[in-house]
């Protein structure tokens, strides 16, 4: 029997126990009864098993569409980007390697890198992740109620994969702002549908210490804790060459960069470029827009194969803790002088407070224009400008001159030096210690600045 005739007969026996399906939804699922035939990683073809998983979604979104009674979760044993990012294809990926026989698919509380890694090529979980998103706005009544697609947000459900008889979806939401998807993009929140509705998939790590999602916005979808996958798991160490590392403690901790945030749309200002892939997870150079001539500023994500980009955490972030950093000249600069929890660590100098850039680096580097001060908790040498450094000028500048506030007592907006902003001279700004460097991968150094030399502003919205 043909997949068209294994269809439709499948279509009459929904339509005895139920109302008929339309033809417009038998093409929906023949389509993705087709998608998911090709190099399925449970099976060797389609047979009644994946056909009946796909028929149960048809069936549950034609009888149950309308119903906010939870399920039960399962227990699992478990788009075209910015220039940069690998480029999709119309088919699922090519099948994975055969799974590292190290015992049931089961979580563990602590798991090994070398394992983390076999696994993230072979996983034992069963997900089969598609090369290419595709749209699956159609099936957002499966998780909303009319009403709520209405009224609700622009609500972006795609079709990102599958396991075993269950199909993926990743659901995002635009940003309130385009020019930095990491302070303004919501997170991305991965479903799995099958024949007995929807669960939103909120603890995606193979490790039971790393964070689960604290909500969902699916109405209709049951909380599925037990789902998990290998392939969505993060080594503790992603290594990006010269004995140069991140680390992803802090970013596995928290809850609001499970799943990631949207990765930039293809005409945003931001630029993803891949330095490092760690099987279908790859490291990614998130560019935005510099405000220093000759500056390039960045931070690094974590992309997945389902399309999203997990922020990586400013603590895993060599360079950052400015606190930690022992000074040759004796000064203890190791209190923080800004307040708020934004001012824990080091951001990019060419770029403002509300930016969440890590680092910038120069077009061109002159060693001449910079001197060795000091060391990092790490090991790693601190360099700060020499004295008429003209980059370290312009970044004292452009902060200062875009300093600006409202006076409480008055309501008029004031600027530079009465905003607040501490430094009124470049030799000011240089004597502590404001902008420093740190040796990244591929010998460039990263430039940081502390959080009290950053522009004031009145709030970021």
């Amino acid at each position: 029997m043909n997949l068209d005739q294994m269809l439709n007969g499948a279509r009459d026996e929904i339509a005895q126990a139920t109302a008929p399906i339309d033809d417009r939804t038998l093409r929906r699922v023949r389509g993705t009864v087709r998608r998911a035939r090709i190099q399925r990683h449970t099976f060797e073809s389609v047979g009644a098993a994946a056909c009946a998983g796909v028929l149960g979604l048809g069936a549950w979104t034609l009888t149950s569409s309308d119903s906010s009674t939870p399920v039960d979760p399962a227990t699992g044993s478990t788009t075209t980007g910015p220039t940069g990012t690998p480029s999709p294809t119309a088919e699922p990926t090519a099948e994975p390697t055969t799974a590292a026989d190290d015992g049931p698919a089961v979580r563990a509380d602590e798991i090994d890198d070398a394992t983390v890694l076999a696994r993230l090529s072979a996983p034992r979980t069963g997900e089969r992740w598609f090369d290419e998103a595709m749209d699956a706005s159609d099936a957002l009544d499966a998780l909303f109620t009319p009403d709520e697609i209405a009224n609700g947000p622009e609500y972006r459900l795609t079709l990102v994969g599958d396991r075993e008889a269950s199909a993926i979806y990743a659901l995002s939401f635009p940003a309130a702002q385009t020019d930095d998807s990491v302070l303004w993009a919501p997170r991305v929140e991965l479903y799995e549908i099958d024949e007995d509705g929807p669960r939103a998939i909120v603890c995606p790590s193979a490790r039971t210490t790393d964070a689960c999602a604290s909500e969902f916005s699916s109405s209709k979808a049951a909380e599925d804790r037990d789902t998990f996958y290998d392939t969505l798991t993060l080594p503790a160490s992603l290594a990006l060459g010269d004995g140069w590392a991140l680390s992803t403690d802090v970013t596995r901790a928290e809850a609001d960069r499970v799943g990631g945030v949207a990765v930039p749309a293809a005409d945003s200002p931001e630029h993803l470029e891949v330095v490092a892939a760690f099987g279908p997870l790859t490291v990614a150079r998130r560019d935005v827009v510099s405000d220093v001539d000759g500056l390039r500023s960045s931070s690094y994500v974590v992309t997945t194969p389902f399309g999203s980009m997990i922020p990586v955490a400013d603590a895993d972030v060599p360079g950052l803790d400015y606190l930690d950093i022992t000074w040759d000249d004796g000064v203890d600069r190791s209190t923080r002088v800004a307040d708020g929890d934004w001012a824990n660590y080091a951001q990019a100098p060419a770029v403002g407070t509300c930016s969440t850039a890590q680092f910038s680096v120069e077009s061109s580097h002159d060693a001449t224009a910079w001197r060795t001060a000091g060391r990092t908790a790490d090991g790693r040498d601190v360099v700060v400008p020499v004295a008429g450094n003209p980059l370290a000028a312009a970044v004292h500048d452009w902060q200062l001159s875009h300093s600006g506030t409202i006076d409480e007592k008055t309501g008029e907006t004031v600027t530079g030096l009465d905003a607040g902003y501490r430094f009124a001279t470049a030799e000011e700004f240089l004597a502590a210690q404001s902008l420093y460097g740190v040796q990244g991968p591929g010998g460039e150094w990263h430039l940081h600045l502390r959080p009290e030399a950053t522009n004031v502003v009145w709030e970021c919205a």
